[in-house]
């Protein structure tokens, strides 16, 4: 679940991103417009390209975060020619403040929960194991050997998710622009979401098995 939740936060890191790299590009305009007359036309291109990437990649959450602000001549969040128009102006530039809405929208909550989530749920893992190893201090038992083998299948089956969840939400941005709205959306984010929790719960799988062989082979050794 850790790792599932994990792929959602990095997807909406990226979407706050690409929302950044779009308005400093539109600010960069305005700029250009006072300092750099001759290239204003491709300071513009720059802005409306940036738009179409973040458009492409992020277009459900584009959707999400402009669903509750209304405006009569469209916003520039979701409106480049907008926004370019806004930057001409010298009276509306507190108007290219996009990061803003993003931020308060529901949206970025729900990335943020996701967050704290995921490392809520760590947290929970981390404790139960602790716990095991006192009841196995307590009851007399090996418990260093418990201790290792509840260390490395914790660090190793975190590690996996962390690297799954790194890869599969690459993954979903390449497949979200290949992939039409959708039911098939919603299919490719269940499996992409199911590769990273089974790389987690495999790995925490693989490890609690030999690493008990292993610390015994380690103390035969020493």
């Amino acid at each position: 679940m850790g790792a599932s939740t994990s792929i959602y936060g990095k997807r909406i890191s990226g979407f706050a991103g690409a929302v950044k790299n779009y308005q400093n590009s539109l600010l960069a305009y305005r700029e250009t417009l006072k300092t750099k007359p001759a290239s204003k036309e491709l300071a513009k291109k720059k802005a409306f390209l940036d738009f179409k990437k973040m458009q492409i990649s992020f277009r459900f959450e584009l959707d999400a975060a402009a669903s509750g602000i209304k405006a009569r001549k469209g916003i520039p969040l979701t409106n480049p020619i907008r926004a370019t128009n806004i930057a001409k102006s010298s009276r509306n530039i507190a108007k290219l403040n996009i990061t803003s809405q993003v931020q308060a929208s529901k949206l970025a909550k729900l990335g943020k929960g996701a967050k704290f989530l995921g490392n809520g749920l760590a947290v929970i893992d981390f404790g139960s194991r602790v716990g095991t190893i006192h009841n196995s201090y307590q009851s007399g038992g090996d418990w260093e050997r418990e201790m290792f083998v509840e260390s490395l299948s914790f660090v190793g089956s975190a590690g996996a998710g962390i690297v799954a969840a790194n890869v599969s939400a690459a993954a979903l941005s390449l497949l979200m622009v290949a992939t039409p709205a959708g039911w098939i959306a919603l299919i490719v984010v269940g499996v992409v979401i199911g590769v990273a929790a089974g790389a987690a719960i495999a790995t925490n799988s693989v490890l609690k098995k030999n690493a008990g062989n292993w610390y015994d082979s380690i103390m035969d050794w020493i």
